[in-house]
């Protein structure tokens, strides 16, 4: 026993041992293994493919132990020496494999470091077992250290990048354990569909888990804080509109007045002292010609006119008629410039925002803005509540 002609170190990767007779795995980790072990500068490993069991049953070793392993080591000429073991994890159909490690060295005499690690049964095949011969292989020589991160986040289904790579995807709870996490500081990048985006660091020890907890942001949709102004202000343009159109229909009662000739004021005065109506006529003309009036004949009063002349009941209408597009144009116009002031006042409110949510609050509860609709025989109107 002794070093390598070039003055490297021997070492050699005894073949993992099955408990249960896994062979396949047994077999693929081994190759995972002496694959990664040639590549580590001053080692020289033997191409012999010399299995555990073999050997341990070659020098009657129930367990591979340092004295046994001593006696392994120099049979086989070999400085240092990579042999394990692998058992199912459960007895039934579901299971995982348990993997023991060790590193022996031959020229002390001991066992100088060891781990232990879970395979997935999914991951039996080559391609999966490289990463993780990997790792093994630089735990051993000292190059580098493993602990795991474990993040919990408030937003399931979360997508979580370490060091810019994707790394899982936060279960129902939240939680995401990253195993197999180099010791040192990493970045941490965590999305989710609807939240701003978190990034951040966290340092992990070997042999440990490293915690951190993350809570992304709910982003805020297109603000529709002008909405209720916008809303009130277009009612008040509505109301205005409304009582323009009834002082309109004010203004064309006196009108007909000016469309009269000297011909149809006499064929009227005729009909009228005739106790008829001419169809070619409005009511307003006829009454216009009976009481000998310019304007609005209502505010004369009707009393010069026969209770029994055809007129009366259909002048008295149209009274009540003008007399209602009166009020009508009153609160309508009032309600449209009360409700284009308020309106102004809530959309200022909304596009200048507030500092903090109390001003939200207070925003909210200034935009209080009712009509009330009355209703009567005789009378109807709207009732207008503004509260700041």
């Amino acid at each position: 026993m002794g070093h390598a002609q070039d003055g490297s170190t021997s070492v050699i990767v005894l073949g993992i041992r099955s408990v249960e007779g896994d062979d396949t795995l047994a077999q693929n980790l081994t190759g995972a293994l002496r694959n990664e072990a040639s590549g580590v500068a001053g080692w020289q490993v033997a191409e012999a493919e010399v299995s555990l069991a073999q050997m341990s049953m070659l020098h009657g070793c129930d367990e591979p132990d340092a004295v046994c392993m001593a006696a392994i080591s120099q049979d086989l000429g070999q400085q240092r020496v990579i042999y394990g073991t692998v058992r199912r994890t459960g007895a039934g159909e579901e299971y995982d494999f348990a993997l023991t490690l060790y590193f022996f060295n031959a020229e002390s005499g001991q066992i100088e470091d060891s781990l232990t690690d879970t395979i997935p049964r999914a991951q039996t095949d080559i391609d999966d077992l490289r990463p993780r011969a990997e790792r093994y292989i630089v735990q051993i020589t000292g190059q580098a250290r493993f602990g795991s991160i474990r993040l919990t986040v408030n937003t399931p289904g979360a997508e979580v990048e370490l060091d810019g790579e994707p790394a899982g995807t936060t279960d129902t709870a939240g939680v995401l354990v990253i195993e197999d996490v180099a010791e040192g500081q990493h970045e941490i990048g965590i999305s989710a569909v609807d939240h701003e985006s978190f990034q951040g660091t966290v340092r992990v020890v070997a042999d440990e888990q490293s915690d951190l907890r993350a809570n992304l942001i709910l982003e805020e949709g297109p603000s529709l804080a002008w909405v209720p102004g916008a809303a009130v202000t277009a009612a008040g343009v509505a109301f205005l509109a409304v009582g323009l159109r009834s002082w309109g229909n004010i203004r064309d009662y006196n009108d007909q007045r000016d469309s009269l000739t000297e011909e149809d004021v006499q064929t009227l005065r005729l009909a009228v002292e005739d106790n008829r109506r001419d169809p070619n006529y409005s009511v307003w003309q006829h009454m216009l010609v009976a009481l000998n009036s310019d304007r609005n004949v209502c505010d004369d009063g009707l009393g010069s006119i026969d209770p029994t002349h055809t007129l009366r009941q259909e002048a008295e209408s149209v009274c009540d008629d003008q007399d209602k597009q009166k009020r009508l144009a009153i609160i309508m116009n009032t309600l449209g410039v009360a409700s284009i002031a308020t309106g102004a006042t809530l959309l200022l409110l909304a596009l200048t925002g507030g500092s903090d949510d109390g001003g939200v609050e207070e925003a909210a509860d200034a935009r209080r803005f009712q009509l009330v609709p009355s209703f009567g025989r005789q009378q109807a109107g709207l009732t207008a509540f503004l509260e700041f």
